[in-house]
């Protein structure tokens, strides 16, 4: 009777076990869900951008020598600013940068250069009733970047260096012997010009890949000597005369602009799971 019973007990234990296993194995297996990803301005990136500029230019300290019969001369005005006028016009370009990103900050470094049909004269009277022109047909800036964000959204500042091209005339008029009697004669001096540069900026990435910027720059070059000349009169062999002037300028951009990334977008992001 004894032996009965344990075997007995021994097929229930067994039965027993054999219902837990697969009661476990019908039990659906629970996973971890997969990262969540959050966008990252994190990479390189190349763009594009348009806009307009607008500035000052001031004519001032002006030196003028040459000869005159054959003597030697030179008179010179300091403290005294014989033109001043606005400059204007459109420009457009290309950029390049690599931006990032720590948390909501980014820092990045950015490289830009645009064409440019920057223009503005007024009349000036160096030598007579003459013009003073200026045209300003490329310029550029190499500048750090530090911004903050909030998702796809970063406001941002620059700051670093300015570079333009540029173009100064002037003209001298000499007036000869008979009434009517006039000879007009032109001087250009064209220069690469550095100065510094600040801006700010909102930039918004519209997909993974593809962002797009609104920027302001302020550009100041200073005030630079340049040479104009040396003019000859036409009417007198003996007269030469050479202009030499400083010129202070500043330029303000506002640009609107796309970047394309490459090696950016959505970074994972580890997400507990919870059961």
């Amino acid at each position: 009777m004894r032996k009965v019973l344990l075997a007995s007990t021994a097929v229930a234990v067994v039965m027993a076990a054999g219902s837990a296993g697969a009661a476990d194995l019908s039990r659906p297996v629970l996973k971890a869900p997969p990262p969540i990803p959050v966008f990252s301005w994190t990479g390189w990136y190349v763009g594009v951008h348009v806009g307009g500029a607008w500035g000052t230019k001031e004519w001032q300290d002006p030196v003028f020598s040459g000869f005159d019969g054959g003597t030697p001369f030179v008179a010179s005005f300091p403290d005294l600013t014989l033109n001043n006028y606005g400059v204007n016009g459109f420009l457009g370009g290309v950029q390049i940068g690599y931006n990032y990103q720590s948390g909501p900050w980014v820092w990045g470094v950015e490289a830009q250069a645009s064409w440019a049909g920057i223009r503005g004269s007024d009349p000036c009277f160096f030598f007579g009733k003459g013009t003073c022109r200026t045209k300003v047909d490329a310029l550029g800036s190499f500048a750090v970047r530090f911004g903050g964000t909030i998702d796809r959204a970063m406001l941002y500042v620059k700051g670093g260096l300015a570079w333009a091209h540029e173009r100064h005339a002037t003209d001298a008029i000499f007036g000869g012997k008979f009434p009517g009697e006039i000879a007009t004669l032109t001087a250009e001096n064209k220069h690469w010009r550095w100065g510094g540069m600040l801006g700010a900026g909102v930039e918004f990435a519209f997909t993974n890949s593809i962002s797009g910027k609104l920027e302001y720059n302020y550009m100041d070059f200073g005030t630079r000597t340049y040479s104009f000349g040396p003019f000859s009169n036409p009417f007198d062999p003996g007269f030469s005369e050479t202009l030499d002037v400083k010129i202070r300028q500043n330029i303000h951009l506002v640009k609107v602009g796309l970047n394309f990334r490459w090696d950016v977008g959505k970074a994972p992001v580890a997400v507990m799971a919870k059961y």
